[in-house]
């Protein structure tokens, strides 16, 4: 007699999300991006979380702005959504393919980067290989013809640039095959650290085309020293594919106060190399930031000419309560619901205050905001996971689990209480 597999037990969180309030997912499990994007890797819901953020000096669509042909810098606090933007950028240059291509270059995820151009040209050549890589296998059928010739040299380029390319296109060839009919999986753009943003069928163009790529790899000479030479190789491919501009799209993250010098070096350097470039296609640079290098990046760009007519430059606040309303019912709507907003699903004690006191706790900032309603689902989901209706109590729980650094939340009164007090 076999055994028949039995589906996991629900946690209290997973059936209030989906037996009691019946979410298609989770839309406020987590609060930053990275995150966000491993739900449903193959089909993130992360994009259609998208909110435009109210910015200083106001755009009607900063979206829209930042994908012009402009440099532009883009400044904010902490949890404000600097990477969310950056992410719904680069995914409108690969969604839609415009002859753009959209180069990712994080600064601060991980060690401390060098200063030293040297050590720039080798990151920014790194990243161009990939997102190279990436694009040209997303929009293959719309590539002109890839003769022997090209094939070689842009084996030569992604083998000289990217870490360990040989090994993964290995990989995925094992794991694929040609009568797949599902597209290529999520995998694939996660071992290069980049999105899911559209379906790529697994054609058997692709498939002969990396079967090409790695048929080449003993005859390519490797290269030790990655820098300027190879940088302008990478770009010099992407006029010949038929890619007419770039954007650089820089994010660097919010740092400790030892990284903080050193970023700012590093960010100085990379500018520097930028701006001193001939290259074969323009290059625009989209910089994400944190408030506090507004001065030191403008007068920067000021020194380096960067600061013209057309650059776009702007601060991002949240200091609209309808914005970050939106942001609550975008996400609802994302997982199939028809919840406006936390009212909707509020007991009578807190009834028309909840969604209020949620966003006067989020301080302005996206993250804080949605740490909040993770929390207190949280609270709610083990006291009562089969009760659709959050309540001060909830509440008040949620405050003395808080664990997201200061201020802490404020426990409340319930409106009978507050009756009573009358």
């Amino acid at each position: 007699m076999t055994a028949q597999a039995t589906a996991p037990k629900q946690t209290p969180r997973e059936r209030f999300i989906t037996q009691t309030l019946k979410l298609t997912h989770d839309p406020f499990a987590y609060a930053t991006a990275e995150l966000e994007l491993k739900t449903k890797p193959e089909d993130p819901p992360f994009f259609s979380y998208f909110v435009p953020p109210p910015t200083v000096p106001p755009h009607d669509n900063i979206l829209e702005r930042i994908r012009e042909a402009n440099p532009v810098f883009i400044f904010g606090a902490a949890g404000s959504g600097k990477t969310t933007l950056r992410y719904a950028l680069e995914a409108e240059c690969r969604v839609a393919p415009d002859r753009t291509l959209a180069v990712t270059y994080t600064v601060g995820k991980t060690e401390a980067p060098g200063n030293e151009a040297t050590a720039v040209w080798r990151s920014l050549t790194q990243a161009l290989a990939t997102d190279l890589f990436v694009q040209v296998m997303e929009q293959f059928h719309t590539m002109p013809p890839l003769d022997a010739h090209m094939t070689e040299r842009l084996a030569r380029f992604w083998y000289a640039a990217i870490p360990h390319y040989g090994r993964n296109l290995r990989l995925h060839l094992e794991r694929f095959q040609p009568n797949t009919v599902t597209g290529i999986s999520p995998v694939w753009w996660t071992t290069w650290k980049r999105a899911v943003v559209r379906y790529t069928p697994l054609t058997a163009e692709r498939l002969s085309f990396w079967q090409q790529l790695i048929a080449l790899e003993n005859n390519i000479p490797s290269v030790v020293n990655i820098g300027q030479e190879q940088f302008y190789e990478g770009l010099s491919l992407a006029k010949s594919l038929g890619f007419g501009q770039s954007y650089f799209l820089v994010d660097v993250v919010d740092s400790s106060k030892r990284q903080r010098l050193n970023l700012e070096d590093h960010l100085t350097t990379l500018l520097h190399v930028l701006r001193t470039l001939n290259p074969p296609i323009p290059i625009y640079p989209k910089l994400f930031l944190p408030e506090r290098w507004q001065n030191h990046v403008n007068n920067l760009a000021t020194s380096l000419g960067w600061l013209t007519p057309q650059t776009l430059s702007a601060i991002m606040q949240w200091n609209h309560p309808e914005a970050l309303h939106t942001i609550i019912e975008h996400r609802f709507r994302s997982a199939g619901s028809r919840i406006t907003g936390l009212n909707t699903i509020a007991s009578q004690d807190i009834a028309g205050r909840l969604e209020e006191m949620i966003i006067q706790t989020g301080d302005q900032s996206p993250r804080r905001l949605l740490q909040v309603i993770n929390l207190l689902f949280d609270a709610h989901a083990s006291r009562d996971p089969d009760e659709p209706l959050l309540t001060a109590v909830d509440w008040n729980r949620m405050c003395q689990m808080w664990n997201y650094g200061s201020p802490p939340p404020l426990s409340i009164t319930t409106n009978h209480q507050m009756a009573g007090n009358e």
